[in-house]
């Protein structure tokens, strides 16, 4: 019976407060179970709630009257009045305020943690402390929405806060639990006695001098009760309260006998209803006193099915809050404890059955009766007597039908033969853009506008009311300043918006104010667009050149021929080659016929010279 969603009543038990893993925050009403309020925060997707808890804020002025207006000082604090406010604090270390009085965000306190938020606790003298996964101890200042102190809890993960009545000192819980004081921001004690993670902390003041802390553990059955008159190291319960399963909530009461009631919530759906009486400590683990669980009419089904108990809270007059079935289905009962026996069983109807009843009851139909062979199909607008759209079906069934088109055109589930038909109706962000637009939420708004189908787009400005029509103008206005991205949607919005709205736009008396920066936007842009068109027919005519070009040099003059033949002459060829070699041998045959010839003549010179000399030597 284990659920991921977080719940708390308020501190007065009119409103309980829900928020499950879809991010939707629920506030119901106790008195009529009735779901008073519904808001879907921005941070359901990226940083859903990882905790949740009430606190109380004074709406009177606070600051100091001069000494002569005391009169008037005193006018003003009997004006006060305090409200309510959901604390939520969500995975990115940041805490939501919600106000119930006005349905909308009241502030986010930032800066305080870096991780996912573990922890929170209230306390009217100190106000509100978180704990987050960064193993940091933030005390908020509620005034100035800032961080008032912050001091390392150690080198565990604290998964529970809680302020003692007095305001002076805080308990932290993590495997073990520590006190602090809130001062010097130094432990002054510890508790022991829990295996696995504390998950929940509660004190019970007694009397002005003794005070009690009661712990529950994850997996743990059973609760601890500690003293928390003096201050002493690894100090064991004074008591032990069994439970029957693991306690995921519980409520603890002073009573006027100094009796202390606790009423505890079991991971199977049940309540257990204690009478703790402080007496020193008690060796044997006490057990509930009441048993208090929820079945379902037997009338239901043949087999008495329970109904879970989700949340429950003690109250003033000795009276229970019980919230019980599902967080879809819920409902909030007041009961008085009936502790004449020990098991009080209450039988309930179960909304949740009642829903699947009428359900099912609307999707059944009953087939007509036709007991006659004849059977007529007749047409829309068509009398019976008309003509045409009328067969016979025989008995065995093979007999001539009307054709399938036709008959589907008659059941209005063709849309070319109804083309008076509306268009279907299809997913719509109305909700959420509504919201972001009141609270003026820049991450919600961003996450609804930047949405890019169309026909999301025109569904969610059809439902707009006519109030948020100039908040939606103005955001667009923000968006035709900023990126090309932002513009471009912008534009579709507005479009969107003019087609739907234009009636509702123009009888608003400012009309000329609202449309006037989108006005002189769209004139600036078209003194830009000649300049931008030319440039832009430039620029793809030398783009054109340069890839034409490139094409050129890169393509190759065979690729576009399947086949190359070069047919050689011959008688080139011989005349070439007849040439060389003509050219090659005379050149040197000439040059040695040449040296032989003056080799022959210098000889014959020589031998006539010889000769000569002979002669003339001999005469």
């Amino acid at each position: 019976m284990a659920s991921t969603s977080h719940s708390a009543f308020s501190h007065d038990g009119q409103f309980l407060a829900v928020c499950g893993t879809d991010g939707k925050l629920k506030i119901f009403e106790t008195a009529t179970s009735r779901l008073k309020q519904e808001f879907v925060p921005n941070l359901h997707l990226s940083s859903p709630c990882s905790i949740l808890g009430w606190i109380v804020v004074g709406t009177h002025a606070t600051t100091a009257a001069s000494p002569w207006k005391k009169r008037r000082k005193k006018s003003i604090n009997e004006d006060k009045e305090d409200k309510e406010i959901i604390a939520m604090g969500s995975t990115n270390g940041n805490v939501t305020l919600y106000d119930i009085s006005t349905s909308s965000i009241n502030d986010q306190l930032e800066n305080g943690h870096n991780s996912s938020i573990t922890a929170l606790t209230w306390c009217p003298h100190t106000g509100l402390f978180t704990a987050a996964e960064d193993k940091q101890i933030v005390q908020w200042n509620l005034q100035e929405k800032s961080v008032k102190c912050k001091w390392k809890s150690g080198k565990g993960k604290v998964t529970s806060l809680v302020v003692l009545p007095k305001g002076k000192s805080l308990l932290s819980g993590e495997r073990i639990i520590k006190w602090w004081d809130l001062e010097t921001k130094q432990v002054i004690g510890t508790f022991t006695g829990h295996a696995n993670q504390v998950n929940t902390l509660c004190c019970a003041k007694v009397t002005n001098e003794t005070s009690y802390l009661f712990s529950s553990g994850s997996g743990d059955d059973y609760l601890s009760v500690w003293s928390l008159n003096e201050v002493k190291k690894d100090k064991v319960p004074v008591a032990t309260l069994i439970l029957p399963d693991e306690a995921v909530a519980f409520s603890v009461a002073s009573m006027k006998d100094s009796q202390i009631h606790i009423l505890a919530v079991t991971r199977s759906g049940h309540a257990q209803f204690f009478k703790y009486q402080p007496n020193g400590t008690s060796p044997k683990p006490l057990k509930p006193t009441l048993n208090i669980l929820i079945a379902s009419d037997a009338g239901q089904k043949e087999s008495v099915q329970q109904i879970p108990i989700l949340q429950a809270e003690l109250i003033e007059d000795s009276k229970i809050l019980l919230a019980y079935g599902s967080f879809s289905a819920l409902t909030i009962e007041k009961i008085v404890p009936d502790f004449s026996d020990k098991v009080q069983c209450l039988v309930r109807t179960d909304i949740r059955k009642q829903k699947d009843k009428k359900d099912e009851v609307v999707m059944k139909t009953k087939s007509a009766e036709t007991e006659d062979e004849n059977v007529v199909y007749i047409a829309p607008g068509a009398s019976e007597a008309g003509p045409s759209l009328s067969t016979k079906r025989s008995k065995s069934g093979t007999g001539s039908q009307l054709p399938l088109k036709i008959r589907l055109e008659n059941l209005s589930m063709n849309e070319e033969s109804t083309p008076n038909k509306a268009a279907p109706k299809g997913e719509n962000l109305a909700q959420l853009l509504i919201q972001g637009l009141h609270s003026g939420d820049k991450a919600l708004l961003s996450t609804v506008l930047y949405v890019k189908k169309e026909s999301v787009i025109k569904n969610t400005v059809a439902k707009l009311p006519v109030q948020a029509i100039v908040p939606l103008i103005k955001e667009l206005t923000t968006m035709l300043e900023g990126k090309t991205v932002a513009a471009t949607i912008a534009v579709v919005w507005l479009k969107a918006l003019l087609l739907s709205h234009t009636a509702s736009i123009i009888a608003q008396p400012n009309i000329g104010e609202i449309l006037a920066p989108i006005l002189s936007f769209i004139d600036a842009k078209q003194q830009l667009l000649m300049p931008m068109m030319k440039l832009k027919g430039r620029v793809e005519l030398i783009a054109g050149q340069i890839e034409e070009r490139e094409e050129k040099q890169e393509k190759d003059i065979t690729e576009e021929c399947l086949l190359v033949y070069e047919d050689q002459d011959s008688s080139d060829e011989n005349v070439e080659l007849g040439k060389v070699e003509l050219d090659s041998e005379s050149d040197d045959n000439w040059e040695e016929t040449s040296d032989q010839e003056k080799m022959q003549e210098d000889l014959e010179n020589g031998k006539s010279e010889d000769d000569a000399s002979i002669c003339s030597s001999d005469s």
